[in-house]
């Protein structure tokens, strides 16, 4: 078990490093959690009933998430589960978890005074949630049900961020406008 504590806290710090752009920290990180999964799942062979573990299950989602959300930052693109290399389960919890770490990196575009890219990382975060919902197994996964409400609440506080920016943009460019005609 000390193989998924560890391959949890090297992806949990990969995300990490993820939102500081630390790419060759990131690859590192995700390699040697890649590497104690492969050990993980060697041992689930002969051993399935550790699989329910939540020691396991929590490296598996942990590592999902962790390459979904680097995926996605290198190459706008979602990984397959089987190119992640985990249990379908643990890819839908993990990414049930992404649009918070997209929240973080919508809130950094929002501050750099990015609009165009907090709107499109808002688009990603809703059609991670819409795929989710989509799901008729979702219901069947511990924990998905849960996951997916805070997954729209923090959709939904993101929106207004970003409409509330939009909003701001406008009303600068009206003042703008403004200043121009009365000058």
């Amino acid at each position: 078990m000390s193989r998924a504590r560890r391959a949890r806290i090297l992806s949990k710090q990969a995300i990490q490093q993820v939102h500081s752009g630390a790419i060759n920290e990131v690859k590192e990180k995700l390699a040697n959690a890649a590497s104690l999964i492969g050990e993980i799942d060697g041992h689930l062979i002969d051993r399935p009933e550790l699989m329910g573990f939540e020691t396991v299950t929590a490296a598996h989602q942990e590592y999902a998430e962790a390459r979904i959300i680097f995926s996605l930052t290198e190459g706008g693109e979602f990984p397959d589960p089987e190119v992640v290399g985990v249990p379908i389960t643990a890819y839908m919890l993990g990414l049930a978890d992404v649009p918070g770490e997209l929240r973080r990196r919508t809130l950094d575009a929002l501050r750099m005074d990015d609009l165009e890219a907090a709107e499109a990382l808002l688009e990603t975060m809703e059609r991670i949630y819409l795929s989710l919902i989509a799901m008729e197994e979702a219901s069947l996964l511990k924990g998905l049900r849960r996951k997916t409400d805070i997954a729209r609440g923090v959709i939904e506080r993101t929106r207004s961020d970003v409409t509330a920016e939009a909003g701001r943009r406008r009303l600068n460019e009206s003042v703008r406008r403004l200043t121009e005609k009365l000058d």
